[in-house]
């Protein structure tokens, strides 16, 4: 009689089936940078939702903090800078890549090296002396900065770096602390149109156009027990990187709210370049500027298969 009574209530729709389940929720850490962007559009039109995933966005104060909230679970995805993903991986974190972010162009680079006014540099060498900020020693903008600067042949070990994070760079370069900052958007339009500092050089766009940016990871753990997830959070980024491109004014409206600007202060702030998919080759150029710059010895495979 049991069976018969569920049998009835499947048909006409009244039991829950066997296959529905509770959205995933997943705590995605992100840094203030425009790169994060696709994260923030798919929670905010429901490209995750949509998916079956009950998605939180949190700021976290630098990359550097992410794979140790990933390993604690505080965190279920990091929005992590390559460097600091290889950096992880060969100290022991089992983290993975499980979608690209953002790459870089020549055309369109993310990052700049941004002078004080009243600083005056004509040349890569006259950064030597210097005190150049960046989010973090062996960041992203640090360690490409570094390379930039071995590249010109300048001794990078000549120049003083701190640490300094995004959103008080203009006010500590403001105070004369600083000559000059390794930065991103949109903090590099804030600083000029606050009259501080101007971008010397787009150096990011030095290096090959391809080279990973951002990438969204996670344990080796979580993409065991969550493989539809996994893929289904790709999905979603994908979704919102294509969105991205056809819809800007919206999209500046969204990185306003999740970067915490005013809309007005994201009107000519340029957008990355977004992309779900990561190679090999990308991952090896990393690997790459990490052994030269003496941050790893070997190379490290990231990528989920």
């Amino acid at each position: 009689m049991r069976k018969t009574v569920l049998a009835v209530a499947f048909a006409l729709g009244l039991a829950t089936p066997a296959f529905s389940q509770s959205p995933v929720k997943i705590n995605v850490g992100f840094t203030p940078v425009i790169d994060c962007l696709g994260a923030f559009v798919a929670k905010d039109l429901g490209f995750f939702e949509k998916r079956g995933l009950d998605v939180t966005i949190t700021q976290m104060p630098n990359s550097q903090s992410m794979p140790p909230a990933l390993l604690a679970d505080s965190l279920q995805v990091g929005a992590v800078a390559a460097p600091i993903l290889i950096q992880s991986r060969t100290g022991g974190f089992p983290i993975k890549i499980i979608s690209g972010g953002t790459f870089v162009t020549n055309a369109n680079p993310n990052g700049a090296i941004v002078v004080r006014n009243g600083v005056n540099i004509n040349s890569p060498a006259d950064f030597v002396g210097k005190r150049v900020a960046s989010g973090a020693l062996g960041s992203y903008f640090n360690v490409l900065f570094r390379q930039w600067l071995a590249d010109n042949k300048v001794d990078p070990e000549k120049v003083t770096y701190v640490e300094v994070g995004f959103p008080q760079v203009g006010d500590v370069m403001r105070n004369g602390q600083i000559d000059a900052s390794t930065i991103g958007q949109p903090f590099i339009s804030r600083i000029e149109e606050a009259g501080v500092g101007k971008a010397y050089r787009w150096y990011v766009g030095d290096f090959p156009d391809g080279l990973l940016s951002n990438v969204y990871t996670t344990t080796e753990d979580w993409i065991a027990k969550n493989p539809k997830a996994v893929a289904d959070f790709k999905e979603a980024l994908n979704e919102a990187n294509n969105f991205i491109k056809s819809n800007s004014e919206k999209s500046r409206e969204i990185a306003a709210k999740y970067l915490k600007l005013p809309p007005e202060g994201m009107k000519n702030v340029p957008f990355s370049n977004y992309s779900i998919d990561v190679t090999e080759a990308q991952v090896k150029a990393w690997n790459d500027i990490m052994k030269r710059n003496k941050f790893i010895d070997g190379d490290v495979s990231l990528i989920v298969k």
